[in-house]
């Protein structure tokens, strides 16, 4: 098989089934949608194909004979070039199927999802049909991160082309805006938008970091100042790196930047990863004891994906836990996933922190997080991370339609 041009648009599906009634099914689907498929009965005529060619979407059976679907995806992982999306299908318990995926998602695939046998023909039309853009996106983005260099993103910052984005928070019982997380966005001349997944790390490497921080926590004070009139709650969020933590004149500098700008400590929350918290337990705990007394909020983000969380929880002075979107996505189809989040809005509380929970793309999941008691939510639902103007343009539109009270007689059913 030919690498595709433009003029040779077919979008090839390998389908590794050791049925060869269930493969046809899967092609005949493929064919319809106008897809070129490619069947493998094999774990070993699999791993042939996917040596020699390259697939837009492959779906895999769990049980292939002599190996296992486990042992294919490990063998997709390693691969340099994966398919932009993979369709695990098995008879097996929904539990062993939700962990397939997870498991998929952890080595680097994330764009897996799964279908149980006897397969749904319209369910396996959707998941082949759906196909968002952010692999292509992440292509995209990865050909051109090799170009960029230190000295580009020290210019972008001396231009000003490296910004906040603001994505709002909204408390789940009343659906009123409290606030939000100011989020590095850097539109480039010559790159484009490029991702903070790329340009932080540089800045990272490149000792940029610090300063991106502070236009970012200038740019997030400022914002909050123009709130504060009105809603004298609201909090804005910025991310902290873990070498920002080892620098104890850390605490001083905000307060000087909060003093100037002429805003409360209380209208900053400063958000750190459990593993930024314990790469240095000593110096941070210093810098974040310290920011805690200046009454600067301290926000525990991607709470459950390290492998200490309840440690640096119980060790450190955190005042908001923030459930990584990772579980709240599927907290609803996912009974595993639900137990997490349920118990993380109970530890939280046991220690008289807020809970927010974030990556919350529909209303039931909305409306099920705060009948859990779950107290903030961001997400998709509400919006995306927004331009300061455009935000401003979006706060006043979702004010009018959720005016507090009655969003949550609505959230009660009244």
């Amino acid at each position: 098989m030919q690498d595709r041009t433009s003029s040779d648009p077919a979008i090839d599906v390998l389908v590794v089934d050791d049925d060869p009634l269930q493969g046809a099914i899967i092609s005949g689907v493929c064919i319809k949608l106008g897809y070129r498929p490619h069947f493998a009965a094999s774990y070993q005529e699999a791993a042939d194909r996917l040596a020699a060619d390259r697939y837009d979407y492959v779906t895999i059976d769990l049980s292939l004979g002599d190996h296992d679907g486990i042992e294919l995806l490990r063998l997709i992982a390693d691969h340099d070039t994966k398919p932009r999306r993979i369709i695990v299908i098995s008879g097996c318990d929904q539990r062993i199927l939700n962990a397939t995926v997870r498991m998929a998602h952890a080595v680097g695939m994330l764009d897996t999802v799964s279908l149980p046998k006897p397969i749904d023909l319209t369910l396996l039309r959707s998941a082949l049909s759906t196909l968002p853009e952010s692999a292509a996106l992440r292509r995209r983005s990865d050909a051109g991160a090799a170009c960029i260099t230190t000295a580009d993103l020290s210019r972008g910052i001396d231009n000003g082309e490296v910004y906040a984005a603001f994505q709002p928070k909204i408390d789940l019982a009343s659906g009123k805006v409290i606030g939000c997380e100011a989020l590095a966005r850097w539109d480039s001349p010559t790159f484009g938008a490029v991702g903070p997944d790329l340009f932080i790390p540089l800045a990272e490497q490149g000792g940029l970091i610090k300063a991106i921080t502070f236009s970012m926590l200038r740019d997030a004070m400022r914002f909050a100042a123009a709130f504060i009139a009105t809603e004298p709650r609201f909090v804005v969020a910025v991310n902290l790196s873990a070498s920002l933590l080892s620098d104890t004149s850390l605490p001083e500098e905000i307060e000087h930047l909060l003093a100037e700008i002429g805003v409360p400590a209380r209208a900053l929350m400063v958000e750190i990863t459990e593993t930024t918290a314990m790469a240095d337990v000593g110096r941070a705990m210093d810098v974040l004891l310290r920011l805690r007394l200046k009454g600067v909020g301290i926000s525990m983000d991607d709470f459950g994906t390290g492998y200490s969380s309840l440690s640096a929880l119980a060790r450190m002075p955190f005042s908001e836990l923030k459930i990584d979107r990772s579980f709240v996505k599927d907290c609803l189809t996912d009974a595993d996933m639900w137990k997490i989040v349920s118990s993380s809005v109970a530890i939280a509380h046991q220690y008289n922190m807020k809970v927010v929970a974030e990556g919350i793309e529909d209303t039931a999941t909305w409306r099920a997080l705060d009948a859990l008691g779950c107290d903030i939510g961001q997400g998709y639902e509400f919006s995306r991370a927004l331009p300061q103007d455009a935000f401003v343009d979006w706060y006043r539109g979702w004010t009018a339609r959720h005016p507090g009270e009655a969003a949550a007689m609505l959230q009660r059913g009244a």
